[in-house]
């Protein structure tokens, strides 16, 4: 016989799975501004990075503030917040970096599409060509779409935009 979960515990575990919403977009947003990298040579306040970066610092306290509750960063001293292990991944030009691979699963083309994953359920269709009006790749194709520079584009990004991809028609045999 199989214990059961307790409700507690099971109603908190499945609470917190929500939270996975949250926790990509400030990872995504701390990548984007490059958060990690005004970190690397020292803690400094919510301050001076909101004026490094442009940005408002209440807003950004939160954030930094929920990515040092999962271990990204560090809150050292009251509004004051330094890189840990995890974040010296989010930063530029380091081996392992993975910051341009957030930049991309935070942009529109990756992120947009699972809004609208009940629309793909119900209809069988690609998300993206409900929100872009094309498929994925000719998405992509656009010339006004610039996921990211040559030097952050994500591994995914410039295989998916390179040039010689190109739509093909699959035969089926028996099908004519």
């Amino acid at each position: 016989m199989t214990s059961q979960p307790t409700p507690d515990a099971s109603l908190t575990q499945l609470l917190r799975m929500a939270d996975g919403l949250i926790i990509h977009q400030s990872l995504y947003a701390a990548a984007k501004l490059g958060v990690a990298d005004l970190l690397a040579d020292g803690p400094q306040t919510t301050a001076q990075l909101a004026g490094q970066l442009e940005v408002k610092e209440s807003p950004l306290y939160r954030t930094l503030r929920l990515l040092a509750s999962q271990g990204v960063f560090e809150e050292t001293a009251p509004r004051t917040f330094a890189q840990t292990a995890l974040s010296r991944f989010l930063c530029t030009g380091v081996p392992g970096s993975v910051r341009s691979t957030f930049i991309f699963r935070g942009s529109e083309f990756f992120f947009a599409p699972y809004g609208e994953i009940l629309h793909s359920i119900e209809t069988g269709q690609p998300a993206r060509e409900k929100i872009f009006g094309m498929n994925g790749f000719d998405y992509l194709r656009e010339p006004r779409i610039r996921l990211g520079s040559s030097t952050t584009r994500c591994p995914i990004c410039r295989c998916l935009s390179a040039p010689r991809l190109r739509p093909h028609t699959i035969s089926v045999p028996g099908t004519a």
